[in-house]
């Protein structure tokens, strides 16, 4: 399976939107300046080289690929809540990494090698011009979701950045045991999640052998999306809702986790470790 190209349709459409409604989030903290940036008309140029963007990234100079914050500006602040000591030299994978926002925010904040892989080349231009204004190392792949294993990435991660990505995908839980067996430390995961601000019950055949009943549950659900009917985008298929994605994360090995922050009513952010131990704060 690929990522369809639709998602990049979503992209440009800006489809990643904070509901109406949606509680105060976090404020932006002050921007760093790049090293020795371009001056500020380069760097207009620059932005208005590429058709679209879909990530609010800093080039310096006061210029923004988009004016305005956006869902994963937010993501940032809250997953940045959890990291006192910043990532201590630890390596991050970034997957469906876009232009690289991620990337350049972990090594602003301390990490060593850092990763971003994404399925549209696209994108990586424009990952790859930002990374050359902010001068920093990072390592930019075309890749599919689905592969990525050991063997196509060469290494383990101690951090996985898995932001905007879980509802795209045909295979949830498959990609993410594939991305667990990558990570020696913890993944974050934001995603779109059923609404927990009402009651949803379905009726399921349960219990042991011989004395199996149908009977009503109000949780571990995730929701088929045959169409477009989420956003209008047809690269959604699935919507789990918050006990739904901590027992795909348990399943793939993943035993500890921070309490769910909501972004807005039906997006979630948390952040799941394999050890006791991790340099991110999660109680």
């Amino acid at each position: 399976m690929r990522l369809l190209h639709a998602i990049g349709n979503a992209f440009k459409r800006g489809a990643v939107r904070r509901p109406d409604g949606a509680p105060p989030l976090l404020s932006p903290a002050p921007e760093v300046e790049p090293p020795h940036p371009p001056d500020q008309e380069s760097l207009i140029a620059l932005v208005n080289s590429f058709p679209y963007w879909y990530q609010r990234i800093y080039l310096g100079q006061g210029v923004y690929t988009l004016p305005t914050l956006q869902l994963h500006n937010y993501v940032w602040r809250a997953v940045e809540t959890m990291l006192p000591e910043g990532f201590q030299g630890a390596s991050v994978l970034d997957v469906g990494t876009n232009a690289g926002y991620f990337c350049i925010q972990a090594k602003l904040k301390g990490a060593g090698r850092v990763v971003g892989v994404d399925f549209d080349d696209r994108y990586l231009k424009q990952a790859e011009a930002c990374r050359a204004i902010w001068k920093l190392d990072i390592d930019y792949r075309q890749a599919d979701i689905d592969q990525l294993q050991l063997h196509t990435l060469g290494q383990r991660f101690d951090v996985v950045l898995f932001t905007g990505i879980l509802y795209h995908l045909k295979n949830p839980l498959g990609v993410l045991e594939q991305v667990a067996g990558l990570c020696n430390d913890a993944i974050v995961v934001e995603t779109e999640v059923i609404s927990p601000a009402h009651r949803n019950i379905v009726h399921v055949r349960q219990g042991p052998f011989g004395r199996t009943v149908v009977t009503p549950c109000t949780s571990g659900f995730m929701k088929f999306i045959e169409k477009d009917e989420l956003n209008g985008d047809s690269s959604n298929w699935w919507v789990p809702d918050e006990a739904c994605v901590l027992g795909m994360l348990r399943t793939a090995g993943f035993k500890y986790f921070s309490q769910p922050r909501y972004l807005g009513e039906t997006r979630m952010l948390v952040v799941a470790t394999q050890q006791p131990q991790s340099i991110f704060r999660i109680t």
